[in-house]
C-alpha cells in the first residue's frame, strides 16, 4: 500500500492497514530540510517544491506533506529588501512584510470597500499553490498524500481587506460581507478544478480564521459553511479528498463542520480528539494534533507518547490521520517527525 492510499482510505473513513502520518509539513520546516531560508520557498513555487520533496527524502517513515500559500513574481508589482526583510506590494495593493527565514504576512490592505471590483477579479494566493503543485514529480503524486491548499473564500476576504475589517463587517454590514464572499467564489471554485487538474491528491481547504477562538458558532454558519459546502461539493465531483483546516478552537463547530461535506477535520491542539471523534462519528475523519510548540521543544520520547497517545484516543473504527495540529514549525526538530513515525508503525495498526 503506497502512502497516498494510506492516507485517503483514512480520510473517506476506512481502515487502512495502519494509521497514516502526515505531518503539517510546509514551507517552513521543507525549507529547514532543504537548507534553504524559509523566504527562498515562499517567494519561488520551484525552490518550494523541491524542498517539501526534500522533507519526503529525510523522512521516509511518513505519508505526506502540505503544499501551503505564497507569492509568485507574477502577483507582486513592488519589492525591496533589508538585511531582514522583503517588503512586497502585490497586485491587490496589500503590503507584505517576509522575514528571510520566515514566512510572509499582509501587513496592510488597500482594499476596504466591499463593493471594489479588484475582490472579484484578483487572485494572489493560487498562482504560488498551483506553480508549487505542477512542480511536484509525477512519482511523488502517485505515491504521497501532497495535499494541496485552497483557501477559503472567507479566509480569502481577509487576506484581501484585513481581519479586522471583516470581523466588524460580521456586525456592522453582514450582507456587504456575504456579497463580497460570493465574489470570490468562482475563482475558488475554479481553484479546486485546478488542483485536481493537476493531479492534487487532497485539497485542504483552509479557512484559518473561521476558528471560534475569532467568531461564533452562528457566524461560522452564516460566513463560512455555506461556501465550504459548495467547495467541498465541487472536489467530491472531482474525486478529490477534502480536508477542513480551521485553526485553533473549534470544538463548538463540530457538528455544523460535520455538513461541510468535507471528507476530513484537521483538527489544532486545542480540540480533544476523542471528543472529535465521538461527536464526528463517521460523518467526517480527523487529522490531527499535536501541539506544534511542544514538537519544538519536547524530546523525542515525550513526542513519541503523546502521538501514541492521539492513535490510542481516535484510530477506532479508522478515519484517523497521525499529524501536527497545524503548520510545523522551521526549528522543529527531525528526530520528532520521526519520532511521530515511530509510534504510526508501532501503535498504528487495526
Amino acid at each position: 500500500m503506497t502512502s497516498r492510499q494510506r492516507a485517503e482510505l483514512a480520510m473517506r473513513g476506512r481502515e487502512p492497514d495502519r494509521v497514516p502520518v502526515v505531518p503539517l509539513i510546509d514551507t517552513s520546516y521543507a525549507a529547514a530540510c532543504y537548507g534553504v531560508p524559509v523566504s527562498e520557498c515562499f517567494l519561488d513555487p520551484r525552490v518550494h517544491a523541491r524542498a517539501l520533496v526534500r522533507a519526503l527524502e529525510r523522512h521516509p517513515g511518513i505519508d505526506g506533506v502540505s503544499i501551503n500559500i505564497g507569492l509568485t513574481p507574477e502577483v507582486i508589482e513592488r519589492q525591496t529588501a533589508t538585511a531582514s526583510d522583503y517588503f512586497v506590494t502585490t497586485t491587490d495593493g496589500a503590503e507584505w512584510q517576509i522575514p528571510v527565514n520566515d514566512i510572509g504576512t499582509p501587513v496592510s490592505h488597500a482594499i476596504q470597500a466591499f463593493d471594489d471590483p479588484r475582490i472579484s477579479t484578483l487572485d494572489v494566493l493560487r498562482p504560488h499553490i498551483v506553480e508549487t503543485l505542477r512542480a511536484i514529480p509525477a512519482d511523488v503524486l502517485r505515491d504521497y498524500d501532497i495535499s494541496a491548499g485552497l483557501t477559503g473564500a472567507f479566509s480569502q476576504i481577509t487576506f484581501l481587506m484585513g481581519v479586522e475589517r471583516v470581523l466588524l463587517a460580521m456586525h456592522e454590514e453582514p450582507e456587504a460581507l456575504q456579497s463580497a464572499i460570493e465574489k470570490r467564489m468562482p475563482l475558488t471554485l475554479a481553484w479546486a478544478g485546478e488542483m485536481a487538474e493537476l493531479g492534487a491528491p487532497s485539497v485542504w481547504i483552509g479557512e484559518g480564521v473561521a476558528s471560534s477562538s475569532l467568531i461564533s458558532p452562528r457566524q461560522y454558519e452564516e460566513f463560512v459553511l455555506p461556501y465550504e459546502q459548495r467547495v467541498a461539493a465541487r472536489l467530491r465531483e472531482l474525486g478529490v479528498p477534502a480536508v477542513l483546516h480551521i485553526c485553533g478552537k473549534a470544538t463548538r463547530m463540530l457538528e455544523s463542520m460535520a455538513r461541510s461535506g468535507c471528507d476530513c477535520f484537521e483538527a489544532d491542539w486545542q480540540v480533544d480528539l476523542a471528543e472529535a471523534k465521538a461527536r464526528l462519528g463517521d460523518r467526517m475523519s480527523i487529522k490531527g494534533n499535536l501541539h506544534t510548540t511542544a514538537l519544538v521543544h519536547d524530546a523525542p520520547q515525550q513526542v513519541f507518547e503523546a502521538a501514541r497517545d492521539a492513535i490510542q484516543k481516535a484510530k477506532q473504527g479508522g478515519g484517523f490521520i497521525l499529524s501536527s495540529g497545524c503548520a510545523l514549525g522551521r526549528d522543529t526538530p527531525p528526530e520528532n517527525v520521526e519520532a511521530m513515525a515511530r509510534a504510526a508503525r508501532e501503535f498504528g495498526g487495526y
